[in-house]
């Protein structure tokens, strides 16, 4: 598309191509002129309007057709702002239209934590007031007054509210969208992974739990199958018999879509342990696997419940329950393992997420220091020394120690580029091979 400062004595230069093409001028945008093939030449709007040739070049001057122009953008902006806005209270809008056309594609899951957002935070503050009432200057003070407290709720309720209003917007309750330009808290990195000892301490945490009763006993167990898969808390509670096929789930549902899980041996072995216990419905192929869970409104809160006892059990209180996802994501990538391949273990759509859980510990941390340390000191050591041979950075470097951590070998015949596709027998024999976990 080119643009240049249309003028009389430029117009008149035009001449035709063997394609129609046309030149818009850069002093109004809206107005450009148009060049045929067969040498016409055109006056043209990029307005809205039912006819967008203005008229020949020849038939009325540059000056005339701006001021055309002109006046064709004033009447639109007339009747934009004259268009009615419809009257409809927050709470019976959200009722009567949005909840039934404006997310009729979300996920269940999606959905039901928009009810939460609305029930307990958006419908109380916003509820009595109409659509086209609600400003900017409202939305963010009800958003820095729940921020003070829950930032993220905060975050998730925002986006909430703004499709609320982009919806609302296409249907003619609002003008424009009080949320545009609110930016959401920032989020903190959180990098936090079980150590080995710590993976010891919770293993004995977990044995001991779930002996106190039936229900703790089938949480640990999905506790376990966390640890073993990488898996989100939801698609383990939520997992069916029929979902499994051997070393593979087929979920119907997660949070990317439906997706297939690679399961190594030990979480094979820990379901075949849960087959067998009096809790496990195992000959329904329909049934759930964690069976008691399946009274609960929310199978994830339970067993979040019952985490807080094993960490404080285990003295891992600042672990959360997705922590045991990034230990299984960061044990596998610090084994050498690739992040394509960690990428779909995790089930994740976009490579950038995987690299969240690329962690690094305390102790390679100050080992890298230590490392680095001692290449700048030969360094600076050398300049003090009279010969003028001088030794490099890799002569320096010292020698790995025994007690550094021990990185296994890639799998063979590893993927070399991001975009390739992993076979299943590559990611099996991943799982085979990532061991931190056998005392499970």
């Amino acid at each position: 598309m080119r643009s240049q400062r249309l003028t009389s004595k430029g117009l008149r230069s035009l001449r035709p191509k063997t394609r129609t093409y046309t030149l818009w001028d850069t002093q109004l945008p809206a107005l450009g002129v148009r060049v045929y093939t067969d040498g016409r030449c055109f006056y043209v709007t990029r307005l809205p309007s039912a006819n967008k040739k203005i008229a020949l070049v020849g038939q009325l001057s540059l000056k005339k057709a701006r001021q055309h122009v002109q006046v064709l953008i004033d009447s639109t902006r007339e009747q934009e702002n004259s268009k009615p806005i419809r009257l409809a209270r927050f709470d019976a809008f959200v009722k009567e239209e949005w909840t039934v056309r404006g997310c009729p594609t979300w996920k269940p899951s999606s959905r039901q934590r928009a009810r939460s957002a609305l029930n307990r935070y958006l419908l109380p503050e916003f509820g009595r007031y109409p659509v086209s009432f609600i400003e900017s200057h409202h939305v963010q003070r009800w958003f820095d007054a729940l921020s003070r407290t829950y930032a993220g709720t905060a975050n998730r309720n925002l986006d909430v509210l703004r499709s609320i209003f982009n919806y609302a917007v296409q249907r003619g309750y609002c003008q424009s969208n009080p949320c545009a330009g609110i930016k959401k808290n920032r989020k903190k990195r959180l990098n936090r992974f079980l150590s080995l000892e710590e993976l010891r301490q919770v293993n004995h945490a977990l044995t001991q739990v779930s002996q106190q009763g039936q229900m703790e006993a089938c949480c640990c167990e999905a506790l376990r199958l966390l640890l073993l898969t990488g898996c989100r808390v939801s698609e383990v509670t939520g997992l069916k018999w029929s979902f499994v096929n051997g070393g593979e789930w087929h979920l119907p549902d997660s949070k990317t879509g439906p997706r297939v899980v690679c399961v190594g041996k030990k979480a094979q072995q820990r379901l075949s342990h849960i087959s067998k216990q009096t809790w496990s419905q195992s000959h329904e192929p329909q049934g759930d696997v964690f069976t008691p869970l399946s009274r609960f409104v929310s199978k994830p809160d339970k067993v979040g419940m019952i985490w807080k006892q094993v960490r404080a059990l285990a003295n891992v209180e600042d672990v959360r329950i997705h922590d045991l996802r990034h230990t299984f994501a960061s044990y596998a990538v610090l084994e050498g393992y690739p992040i394509p391949m960690v990428s779909k273990l995790l089930g994740h759509k976009r490579m950038s997420s995987t690299l969240r859980y690329a962690h690094v510990n305390d102790v390679q941390v100050t080992q890298s220091v230590e490392a680095i340390g001692e290449v700048i000191r030969g360094i600076v050591s050398e300049q003090n020394e009279t010969s003028p041979k001088r030794r490099t950075v890799s002569e320096s470097k010292p020698k790995k120690t025994t007690s550094s951590p021990k990185r296994r070998r890639p799998v063979k015949a590893m993927p070399k580029r991001s975009d390739e596709v992993l076979t299943n027998e590559q990611i099996q024999n991943l799982l085979h091979e990532v061991d931190f976990l056998d005392n499970f």
